[in-house]
């Protein structure tokens, strides 16, 4: 068996010995994983509006957008960059964030979640929303 180069930003889960009935092998997962598990749960938390710094980028353009993560083979941490709906309690809503990302990161990935980073980088407005642009003619 040749050995492969691994990409440095993936990280062996688990390495299982065959045994009986039970097919061997390992499985590895890139940290984009993680990121994408986190953005997802984000998108769940009522108050959070967008990830990333553009108050312009809807979730849907880069699904990852504003979330870098570091993933062991234990443990993950996660930075965010997150734009809050006006009148949301930002200390209410980064709790609830840390919670869902935890929550969902152990459930799919098998990692306890050390570390949520959030960093509020804008609010958005009601009257930011897209509006149609007025005609100029009748």
């Amino acid at each position: 068996m040749t050995e492969t180069k691994k990409a440095k930003d993936t990280v062996t889960i688990e390495d299982v010995p065959a045994k009986g009935d039970q097919i061997g092998g390992k499985i590895e997962m890139s940290e984009d994983v993680v990121a994408t598990i986190a953005a997802l749960a984000a998108r769940q938390v009522d108050g959070i509006h967008a990830l990333g710094k553009s108050r312009f980028i809807s979730f849907g353009e880069n699904l990852r957008r504003g979330v870098d993560a570091e993933v062991g083979t234990k443990e993950a941490a996660l930075d965010l960059e997150v734009i809050i709906d006006y009148g949301t309690n930002i200390r209410d809503v980064s709790n609830e964030l840390r919670n869902r990302i935890a929550t969902e990161v152990d459930r799919m990935a098998g990692r306890r979640v050390v570390e949520v980073n959030i960093n509020v980088v804008g609010i958005h407005l009601p009257e930011e929303e897209k509006k149609e642009p007025e005609k100029r003619v009748r």
